[in-house]
């Protein structure tokens, strides 16, 4: 796994239901990013832990994560749902780059303290 796909931290922004054929039902789940495998594994593990959703199975490609199985009579399947996405995201945070962006003496720019003032 590269640093950019452990640093995809996906946020909802679209969730559907549809009836499969079968009687069960499939959640379309729209992210505004492209998960990392990381990601999608932790959700597969919390979905596993959830009360209703141990059964269900996720398929995730590109920014779509597939929710195959849900039980129609589930009561609040989609709210399980979004607290798996939430927990999810917990489980793979995104690695702290905090300090990646701040110069090093190696690459310290032209003006630094060593370099004399105009007006001495």
């Amino acid at each position: 796994m590269n640093q950019r796909e452990s640093a995809n931290q996906p946020k909802v922004l679209r969730l559907e239901t549809m009836p499969l054929d079968c009687g069960e039902r499939v959640v379309v789940v729209e992210l505004d990013c492209t998960p990392g495998k990381a990601w999608a594994k932790a959700l597969k593990r919390v979905l596993v832990s959830t009360d209703g959703l141990e059964s269900v199975r996720p398929r995730c490609d590109g920014r779509f994560v597939y929710i195959i199985g849900v039980d129609p009579t589930l009561r609040g399947y989609a709210h399980r749902i979004h607290h798996a996405l939430a927990a999810a995201n917990e489980r793979c945070p995104a690695p702290d780059n905090s300090g990646v962006a701040l110069p090093t003496p190696s690459r310290a720019p032209a003006w630094s303290a060593a370099s004399p003032s105009p007006g001495s």
